[in-house]
């Protein structure tokens, strides 16, 4: 005759041999069984030597129709925030590129102003240095 063990969250009870293991199962269907055959613990509704008698569980309550509307409603009212976030963000993405487009063309126009004014200032110390040379020139005829 084999004898059974029965493990009810880790509380280990056995051995019982069949009769006494099927009044077991009856009290607490949730219950794992090993036998010495068996690598490991097993639930008892998957060995087919136990008479068990599983009762389904109860159908689903039906959802009542206002709280699906109400659940309808405030997912419009999510996807209407959720658009608008969008529409925001396309916006400012777009404000930003307009602005790294601005500051690349003030890059570039500082840029072309540094080179004209050192252009000029390099003129004008050339002019300036001209003057002096005719100042000197003139100064020295004159006495």
């Amino acid at each position: 005759m084999k004898k059974w063990f029965f493990s009810d969250n880790g509380e280990v009870t056995g051995p019982l041999g069949l009769k006494e293991s099927n009044k077991l199962i009856a009290k607490n269907p949730d219950l794992y069984a090993w036998h010495p055959s068996y690598t490991h613990w097993v639930p008892v509704s998957c060995i087919d030597e136990f008479e068990i008698s599983i009762t389904p569980p109860p159908p689903p309550i039906e959802i009542p129709s206002g709280l699906i509307d109400d659940l309808i409603g405030e997912e419009k009212e999510l996807l209407t925030t959720l658009d608008r976030i969008d529409k925001t963000i396309k916006i400012t993405s777009d404000s930003l590129y307009e602005i790294d487009t601005e500051l690349d063309n003030y890059g570039q126009t500082a840029h072309n102003l540094t080179e004209e004014v050192r252009v000029v200032v390099k003129t004008i110390e050339e002019q300036y240095a001209s003057l002096q040379k005719n100042l000197a020139n003139v100064i020295k005829t004159d006495y």
